[in-house]
């Protein structure tokens, strides 16, 4: 089978593999209750949307920090698992920049650092609806030995 390559030399993700991660968000319960969706998926490159409901907002009427780490940590390890194996956090560190207030959604763009064959790094940006960002975070993921098509999460 031949691999076709973009203008930029880097190949495209598998069909399949995106299929499996965008299914996987759609059937977890955890990410169905912070109504996370993802609007795209690159190799290397997840964009996803946390919906701002009063269920995820702290006392102080801001987006609680743990679900805007949640929704960083999310769609940063979706990304490493464009690579077509699965990817489990090894660490994590967000700086929260500015209250993620008065907004009907926040926004996440993770892009790949460095993808390893055991280790990779990746960072997170939140932004809300103004397009402010709110949130940066860098995140360390192993790799697992663990292909994302042909195991029983593909069914």
């Amino acid at each position: 089978m031949e691999n076709e390559f973009t203008e930029a030399g880097i190949l495209p993700i598998s069909p399949a593999v995106q299929k499996v991660l965008q299914d996987l968000v759609l059937k977890n319960p955890y990410m169905q209750d912070l109504k996370i969706e993802i609007l795209e998926i690159e190799r290397g490159y997840v964009k996803g949307r946390l919906q701002v409901t009063d269920r995820v907002l702290n006392p102080y009427g801001s987006v609680h920090g743990g679900c805007l780490y949640s929704l960083a940590d999310i769609t940063a390890g979706l990304a490493a698992c464009t690579y077509g194996v699965y990817a489990s956090t090894i660490d994590g560190h967000m700086e929260y920049i500015l209250p993620a207030i008065d907004t009907a959604y926040i926004i996440c763009e993770a892009k790949e650092i460095r993808q390893g064959m055991h280790v990779s790094q990746y960072e997170a940006f939140l932004y809300d609806d103004k397009e402010q960002l709110v949130d940066k975070a860098v995140f360390s993921f192993y790799m697992m030995n663990r292909a994302i098509v042909g195991s029983k999460d593909e069914a």
